[in-house]
C-alpha cells in the first residue's frame, strides 16, 4: 500500500523515568531470547512480511554491528520453535549524544499479532540501556503503524513534538487510538539535541 511521506514519529523514554525497569509480559506459550547462530534467514523472513523497505544480508549484517551485547531479542512460539517476533537494542552513537540507544526493528508474524509479544519486546529492549546507563532511549516509527505505536505509548515512551507536521500526526494517531493527545506534556525537545 503506497502512503504519502510523512515525517517519522520519534518517541524518547521520560528521562524522569531513566532509574525505572519495565517489566516484560511474556504471554504463555512464548518465550524470550536472545540471539543465536542461524537467526538471520528467520529474521529477513519475519521482515518480508511487514511493510519495511526490504532486508538484505548487507542491511542486516550493519544493523548487528550496532546491537549490544545480548541485545537482540527474539519471542519464539513454544511449540513451533519458531522465531515469530523480534526487537534490537541499537547503539546510536551522535556527537550531541553518544549514550543514545534506539528501540529498533519491532516485528510480529502477522498470525501472532494482538499477544502483547511487542509490549515484552518492546520491555526487553529497554531494560538493558537503561541498565548500561544510557542517558536517552529512543525510537522513531511511521506514523501509519499504529499497533506499534499503542505497544510503545503503553510501556512507557512518549512523543517529542520536534516539528510542526508531527502535531497532526501524533493528534491523528491518538485519535485513531482512543489515546489521550497531551502535546503540552510531551517535550518539544530531547537534551543534548
Amino acid at each position: 500500500m503506497q502512503r504519502p511521506e510523512r515525517k517519522q514519529l520519534w518517541m524518547v523514554w521520560p528521562e524522569a523515568r531513566l532509574e525505572g525497569s519495565v517489566a516484560p509480559k511474556i504471554p504463555e506459550g512464548y518465550v524470550i531470547r536472545t540471539y543465536q547462530t542461524g537467526d538471520d534467514r528467520s529474521f529477513i523472513a519475519l521482515m518480508a512480511l511487514m511493510d519495511f523497505d526490504p532486508w538484505t544480508q548487507e542491511k542486516l549484517d550493519y544493523n548487528k554491528s550496532r546491537i549490544l551485547p545480548e541485545g537482540w531479542f527474539f519471542a519464539v512460539e513454544a511449540k513451533s520453535s519458531s522465531a515469530v517476533a523480534t526487537a534490537m537494542c541499537l547503539h546510536n552513537y551522535s556527537g550531541h549524544s553518544p549514550f543514545t540507544g534506539d528501540l529498533g526493528w519491532l516485528a510480529c508474524h502477522p498470525d501472532h499479532k494482538g499477544q502483547g509479544l511487542g509490549y515484552s519486546l518492546s520491555a526487553c529492549v529497554t531494560n538493558p540501556f537503561r541498565d548500561a546507563g544510557y542517558s536517552r532511549m529512543q525510537l522513531h516509527t511511521e506514523y501509519h503503524r499504529l499497533p506499534a505505536i499503542r505497544t510503545y505509548l503503553k510501556v512507557g515512551y512518549v512523543p517529542v513534538m520536534y516539528c510542526q507536521e508531527v502535531y497532526e500526526l501524533w493528534d491523528d494517531a491518538c485519535q485513531k487510538l482512543d489515546w489521550p493527545y497531551t502535546p503540552q506534556e510531551w517535550p518539544n525537545k530531547v537534551t543534548g539535541e
